[in-house]
């Protein structure tokens, strides 16, 4: 797959390191200060961005909802946006966020975000897909609870707009999912389906290991909750990755990257030639005598002629004498 993308000034492609967001979402407890900790712990925790969830209650969901008074205690200002952005310019991590509404998408241009997310519930939301799309920033795209078909038109949908630079982003919707659930197969189809596109995977389970998974399955992009303290208030924390979580997200992509990006020598073939056998004299051959199988003995060490050439010496004549345990040579018969 020869597949890139630029988010801001890191290329993401199989040959780079995994880009991993720190979904900060609604974690920050709409407090200024935690949020600007739970930035600093993400790059330092080794997030390459940071995600907020900007939204207007009142654009999102009808006012008797039973979450609504949840996310409307959870809602941040545009100022509150605003500063998030500025502090993640200055401690050097990108910071955006998944748009709800055409009001919002805006006011992230206005701060100039360096891309955008759009989540699984607004796939199909064409219309916002558009606006965004005409942006002309990248679009990370999560695919939770779609069908191909819908995944194409949102793909449609935003090259319409004059927007090729985009993410797909494998997604279960479920807070959280089994292993059972899981459904990993979907990159492979997503990357033979859209073999232009980066294809990333947005996980809600309660470790690494899908992760790592669908690292080795050609996942380049991955979105995970991000928190300070899973015990926090709030109806995502208990299914985020805490810093020491996060960072060992962090080390294990890099181990299977390591073992993707490999050479094409292998490491293994010094050991070869002490772990694999060769040809040796099972008995003192004279010279003149005719060498019957029994009179060779397939050991170690591998430092001399491989097993696959024995029948050439088999009803051969001895050229010279060979002591019992002495490697044969080509030169030991005729």
């Amino acid at each position: 797959m020869n597949k890139k993308i630029i988010l801001n000034n890191k290329t993401v492609s199989c040959v780079s390191p995994a880009y991993i967001i720190a979904e900060i979402g609604l974690n920050h407890n709409n407090d200024i200060e935690l949020a600007k900790k739970m930035i600093f712990s993400a790059k330092e925790s080794g997030a390459d961005a940071v995600k907020f969830q900007y939204y207007i209650t009142e654009n999102l969901m009808v006012s008797d909802s039973p979450a609504f008074g949840i996310f409307k205690e959870l809602e941040i200002s545009p100022d509150f946006m605003r500063e998030v952005k500025n502090y993640s310019d200055t401690i050097g991590i990108e910071c955006f966020a998944t748009p709800f509404c055409k009001k919002t998408a805006d006011y992230l241009a206005e701060i100039d975000v360096p891309f955008y997310k759009i989540s699984s519930m607004d796939l199909n939301y064409y219309d916002l897909l558009h606006h965004i799309g005409m942006k002309r920033k990248p679009v990370i795209l999560s695919t939770g609870m779609s069908s191909f078909g819908e995944i194409e038109k949102a793909v449609n949908t935003l090259l319409k707009s004059g927007n090729k630079e985009i993410v797909l982003l494998h997604c279960i919707s479920k807070y959280p999912p089994e292993s059972a659930d899981m459904n990993l197969n979907m990159i492979n189809k997503l990357n033979v389906l859209f073999p232009e596109l980066v294809v990333g995977f947005s996980d809600h389970s309660m470790d690494n290991t899908m992760c790592i998974a669908a690292r080795a399955m050609g996942a380049l992009v991955f979105e995970r909750h991000f928190t300070l303290d899973r015990e926090l208030p709030g109806p995502d924390q208990k299914i985020s990755l805490d810093p020491a979580m996060f960072k060992d997200l962090r080390t294990k992509l890099t181990q299977v990257e390591s073992a993707l990006m490999a050479g094409e020598d292998r490491a293994d073939m010094p050991i070869a030639r002490g772990a694999r056998r060769s040809l040796f004299a099972a008995n003192d051959i004279k010279a003149g005598q005719i060498i019957k199988e029994e009179d060779i003995k397939v050991v170690r060490p591998g430092t001399g002629i491989a097993p696959e050439y024995l029948s050439l010496f088999i009803g051969k004549k001895a050229c010279k004498d060979v002591k019992r345990d002495e490697q044969i040579s080509i030169n030991s018969s005729h």
